[in-house]
C-alpha cells in the first residue's frame, strides 16, 4: 500500500517542486502550496458528484465501445466535470486569499490543486489496478503532466482575468481552455483502442499533444514571470525630483 502511494505520489511532488522553483523571487509560503494541494484533492469528489448528477439527469452514458460514444464520454465524464471542480476549488482558494497578489501565483496555486487533483485520481486508479508498477509508470509521465499542463492553463487566464484583462475571451478561456485540451487527451485515450488501424496515428497524436502542452506551459510561465518582473522593476528616475516609485501592486 505504501509503495502504491509513494508511486502515485512521486510525479506530482516531482512536478510540485519544478513549479515552487520557478517561483523562486517571491516563493507562496509552503502552508498556502499544501492548502491548494489539499483543495485539489477535494475537487475529485465534487467531480465524482458532478459526474453523478449528470448521469442522473441522463446527460450522458458511458460508452467506451464506439468511437462517438468515447468521445462523449471525454467531454461529459472527465473533462467538463474535472475541470469545472478544479476551478471551483482553485476559486474557493484564492477568493480572499492575501497572498495572491503577482501574475505567477495564479499559475502556481492552480498546479497545487491540479497536482492535488492528479495525485488523489493517480491512487485511485493505482489501487484498482493489478499492474499497478506500470500504470503508475505510465501515469507518472503523461496523465500527471497533463493535469498540470491543464491547470497552469486555468491559472494563466485566471491572474489575467485577476489582475485586469476583463475582456469576455479571457474569462472563458479560464474554463475553456483546459477543458478543450482535456477533452483532447482523453478522446485519444478512450478511443485509441477502437481504431486499431490507426494506433500509430493515435500514438503520434499524443507525441505531438504532450510536446504542445509543455511549450505552451514554458510559454504561459515566461510570459506572467515577465509581467512580475515589470511590475516590480522601478521607472527610470524623474529628473525633476530625483525620486522614483514602483509600479503598484493590486
Amino acid at each position: 500500500m505504501l509503495l502504491i502511494v509513494i508511486t502515485a505520489l512521486l510525479p506530482v511532488l516531482i512536478l510540485g517542486w519544478w513549479i515552487y522553483n520557478k517561483d523562486s523571487a517571491r516563493p507562496e509560503p509552503l502552508k498556502q502550496l499544501i492548502l491548494a494541494f489539499s483543495y485539489g484533492v477535494g475537487s475529485t469528489f465534487i467531480s465524482v458528484l458532478i459526474v453523478g448528477v449528470m448521469k442522473a439527469m441522463g446527460l450522458f452514458v458511458y460508452d467506451l465501445e464506439t468511437f462517438t460514444g468515447a468521445v462523449s464520454t471525454a467531454l461529459l465524464a472527465a473533462a467538463i466535470p474535472e475541470e469545472l471542480a478544479k476551478l471551483a476549488m482553485l476559486w474557493l482558494f484564492l477568493r480572499k486569499s492575501l497572498y495572491y497578489d503577482e501574475y505567477l501565483d495564479g499559475i502556481v496555486y492552480a498546479a497545487c490543486v491540479g497536482l492535488g487533483f492528479a495525485g488523489a485520481e493517480n491512487i485511485l486508479y493505482l489501487l484498482q489496478s493489478d499492474n499497478w508498477v506500470g500504470v503508475g509508470i505510465v501515469r507518472g509521465l503523461t496523465a500527471v503532466p497533463a493535469h498540470f499542463a491543464m491547470a497552469c492553463a486555468m491559472g494563466y487566464f485566471y491572474s489575467k482575468r485577476h489582475f485586469g484583462d476583463r475582456s469576455n475571451i479571457t474569462a472563458c478561456c479560464i474554463l475553456a481552455v483546459p477543458v478543450i485540451i482535456h477533452w483532447t487527451w482523453d478522446a485519444l485515450a478512450f478511443s485509441g483502442g477502437l481504431l486499431p488501424a490507426l494506433s500509430v496515428v493515435v500514438n503520434v497524436l499524443f507525441v505531438v499533444l504532450i510536446y504542445y502542452l509543455y511549450k505552451s506551459t514554458k510559454h504561459r510561465i515566461a510570459d506572467l514571470t515577465q509581467q512580475d518582473l515589470d511590475r516590480r522593476t522601478p521607472p527610470p528616475f524623474n529628473q525633476g525630483d530625483g525620486t522614483s516609485t514602483p509600479p503598484p501592486l493590486p
